[in-house]
């Protein structure tokens, strides 16, 4: 195990975790992810429904091992710019600890990391199987997703938005729960302060608003998305014109070249973008403005308001 850094504060126990239900009866999210990597992290009940799910989208462990690529390649280049704070939004699945991981290269890189698990079970590997060497890669919490709006007011994600230092924000997940929507990681890099950066993977469906409710019945639905919300384990799937106006609205955006790939059978299908993104500089007056007097807007596309 690689010898701790100043950088890397020891892991500081549980007091800010929450308490999330855990079903072991119905596959989890962060085990299919693993299957999808041919893992070991996983039971029969996560298996079978993989399988079903392969069934219908074969293509899906392809894309999940170029999505793992693209989470350490995104990681290199926040390291590469000089990003020392990372905040990961779920490992979902992705090594927890490896000879040559995401992970390692942060902590190699002696980078301060917070990272938000949604599943406790992952949440307890980060201490189970890496014998304790979680404490010294940083801050692991367990939030539910559905508690990502008050994410930024959490202390140990609060302090690296006050630290000053630019921020790595990782939400490259492939199968990211639906409660961490599109804007609410905008928001949060909104937030940070100046030169931070996102690194995000982001499932598109024609006619995917809020797909966290997605219904088999509905023709408009991801089929994707409809085999997972029927597992009770929904995911973030956006709709692609309305995430493409978000990134284009509020971002500089740099797309991964991992070329989007195509995960359902029938057309429009279920397309995977991955994207680093970083906010725009801050208007001068003289610009703030757009072209014929109207006001610039939010990252939610509202006017700003006197």
């Amino acid at each position: 195990m690689p010898p701790l850094t100043t950088a890397t504060p020891g892991h500081q126990g549980a007091q800010h975790d929450q308490r999330v239900h855990v079903d072991i009866e119905s596959p989890r999210r962060d085990a299919v992810a693993d299957y999808l990597l041919d893992g070991s992290l996983n039971t029969a009940v996560d298996r079978d429904f993989a399988d079903r799910l392969l069934a219908e989208h074969p293509q899906l462990p392809r894309v999940a091992r170029s999505v793992a690529t693209w989470d350490r390649s995104a990681a290199e280049t926040m390291l590469d710019r000089g990003l020392r704070h990372v905040l990961l939004l779920g490992t979902g699945g992705l090594p927890l600890w490896a000879h040559s991981s995401t992970l390692t290269d942060l902590h190699d890189a002696g980078a301060r990391i917070v990272v938000i698990e949604h599943d406790p079970i992952t949440r307890g590997l980060h201490d189970c199987i890496d014998r304790g060497a979680a404490a010294g890669r940083g801050h692991v919490l367990c939030l539910p997703a559905d508690h990502h709006r008050d994410l930024a007011a959490t202390p140990a994600v609060a302090d690296l938005l006050a630290s000053g230092a630019p921020l790595g924000i990782l939400a490259t997940g492939l199968l990211r729960p639906a409660g961490i929507r599109l804007a609410a990681i905008l928001t949060l890099l909104e937030g940070a302060p100046s030169g931070s950066l996102a690194a995000i993977t982001q499932l598109t469906a024609h006619g995917a608003d809020d797909l966290d409710d997605a219904d088999a019945s509905d023709p408009a639905a991801s089929p994707l998305a409809a085999r997972f919300a029927t597992a009770g384990i929904p995911i973030a799937i956006e709709d692609r014109l309305a995430a493409d106006q978000l990134l284009a609205d509020v971002a500089d955006v740099t797309t991964h070249p991992l070329t989007p790939a195509t995960l359902d059978q029938d057309a429009p299908g279920t397309v995977v973008r991955t994207v680093l993104v970083g906010c725009r500089p801050l208007r001068t007056a003289s610009t703030a403005l757009r072209p014929g007097g109207e006001q610039p807007r939010d990252i939610h596309g509202r006017g700003n308001r006197r």
